[in-house]
C-alpha cells in the first residue's frame, strides 16, 4: 500500500485515529459477559447469545448488593 503524503494523508490519518478512539470508547461502555469453562478457557458472550441478558441482570444485582463504596475503580484511559 502506498504511503499517504501531504495534507490529505494527514487528514486521513487523523480521521482514522478519531474513528478508532470512538470505537474504543463505545466498546468500553458496553456490558460484557466473560464466562470460563471447566477447562479454564474463557469465552466472551455476544449480546444476542442465549442467557446474555439474564447474566447481565444477575451481575448488576451482585454489584448492587456490594454497594457503590465497594465497587472496584475503573481504569482511566
Amino acid at each position: 500500500m502506498k504511503e499517504r503524503r501531504g495534507a490529505i494523508g494527514r487528514a486521513t490519518g487523523l480521521a482514522e485515529g478519531v474513528a478508532a478512539t470512538v470505537r474504543r470508547m463505545q466498546r468500553d461502555r458496553e456490558d460484557r459477559v466473560l464466562v470460563y469453562g471447566p477447562d479454564g478457557i474463557s469465552q466472551l458472550l455476544q449480546p444476542e447469545s442465549r442467557g446474555y441478558e439474564r447474566l447481565i441482570d444477575v451481575c448488576a444485582r451482585m454489584v448492587a448488593v456490594v454497594g457503590p463504596e465497594q465497587e472496584p475503580k475503573r481504569r482511566r484511559q
